[in-house]
């Protein structure tokens, strides 16, 4: 094996003079470069290595293209896999967050730096889309460091009908310190991109009883995947806990400028404003409680239905095996207020007093409770998480989704 060396180029040939290893290294982009690649703004050089596989070069090798800013660090990634007719492409974004402030006594005058790192990535191979992936790795600043990694994984499960329509969704999370035991979660799900409130766990690991617990909870779902709003998520959680033994509702997203936070319409469908001045100043507790309140009113239609099939005979006995005699009084109370219903608009006192609106509330209040205990459950948990990880604000949820966007037009 020959091997040639210059100053930003590095080359290793086999026997027959093929190229089994080239490096090539640059401290500015050229034209050419900029054709070829979709450059990030910030990047001012960027590196090129070329490993041959197999000792067939020519048709077994991965090459790695990678963007640099002005301090070096990565900025964003190509890797090209090819083994002879079969290549799978991958392309990585890597972002640096400010440090993560955590208090680390009562008195609050001790605090803990926690960096954080993101990985997002999406592979196709042989030209189809296999996986979107995103890493986000915190690190605490101290002598004996504590890592978290979160990792979100989504794969399409191809050929499962015309459209293509469920995925597995995986997530993974942990946290380690040398000397101590590692924590960590991971869970498979199978989902349903056109049905709201169908999920399946299908895998779920964890170290500890704790740990399983939090992995097993439905309010788990909203942070597997942002391939929609929070708000989608957690509708998902919300169908699911209250065990509709019809179809569960659609949900519906829309934007308006309003004081109105959702609504649940005759069609039976959940309707949640996204741009509501209260879900603004809140949006997560907001929203939950939302979409709560109106999940409640779903279920509770759906015990009217039942009745009223059950009272003419039509419903094959599901009213009795799923729901208490015990209940018909506040089934019939719920009906009657649904008939005479009052708007918030018409009579603000009343609508309040309303039988319907007020086991609504309930259930908007237990969803919140839920949420709150869960958040709570894993800061004590995962406690040296970066606030990017989980807590995100509510302007950056929809950063997966524009990814999604991008790879959508680049089918």
């Amino acid at each position: 094996m020959n091997t040639v060396n210059a100053k930003n180029l590095i080359s290793k040939f086999t026997s027959n003079g093929s190229v089994l290893l080239k490096k090539r290294q640059a401290v500015r982009l050229t034209k050419t470069i900029r054709n070829r690649y979709i450059v990030p703004e910030n990047a001012v050089s960027y590196d090129f290595v070329r490993v041959g596989r197999n000792f067939s070069p020519k048709n077994t090798y991965t090459d790695v293209f990678t963007f640099r800013d002005k301090n070096g660090q990565l900025v964003k990634r190509y890797i090209n896999q090819v083994d002879g007719k079969n290549t799978k492409e991958t392309i990585k974004w890597y972002e640096k967050f400010i440090p993560w402030e955590r208090y680390i006594n009562s008195s609050d005058d001790e605090v803990l730096q926690i960096s954080g790192n993101r990985v997002r990535s999406y592979t196709r191979e042989n030209g189809k889309i296999s996986s979107v992936t995103e890493d986000f790795y915190s690190v605490t600043d101290e002598k004996k460091t504590i890592l978290s990694h979160f990792r979100k994984t989504i794969k399409p499960i191809l050929n499962d009908g015309i459209f293509n329509k469920s995925n597995y969704e995986n997530i993974l999370l942990e946290q380690r310190r040398n000397g101590e035991k590692a924590k960590y979660i991971r869970n498979e799900y199978l989902t349903d991109k056109f049905k709201v409130g169908y999920f399946n766990l299908l895998k779920s690991d964890s170290s500890s009883p704790e740990l399983a617990k939090i992995a097993k909870n439905t309010y788990f779902l909203p942070y597997v995947s942002s391939k929609n709003k929070f708000a989608y998520r957690m509708a998902d959680a919300c169908i699911q806990d209250a065990n509709f033994i019809c179809e569960g509702p659609e949900v519906v997203l829309y934007k308006q400028a309003s004081t109105q936070c959702g609504f649940f319409s005759n069609s039976g469908k959940v309707n949640i404003n996204l741009k509501s001045s209260r879900d603004l100043a809140m949006p997560r507790e907001a929203l939950t409680e939302t979409i709560g309140h109106e999940v409640g009113h779903a279920k509770w239609d759906e015990k009217t239905l039942l009745y009223d099939l059950y009272k003419e005979g039509f419903d094959d006995g599901d009213f009795l095996r799923n729901i208490d005699k015990s209940e018909i009084p506040d089934i019939e109370k719920y009906k009657y207020s649904v008939e005479h219903y009052v708007p918030f608009s018409v009579n603000k006192k009343e609508y309040y007093k309303q039988f319907c609106e007020k086991v609504a509330q309930q259930s908007g209040e237990k969803a919140v409770k839920k949420y709150e205990d869960f958040e709570e459950s894993l800061k004590e948990q995962f406690s040296n998480m970066h606030g990017f990880q989980f807590y995100k604000p509510a302007q950056k949820e929809d950063e997966l989704q524009r990814l999604f966007a991008m790879i959508s037009a680049l089918k």
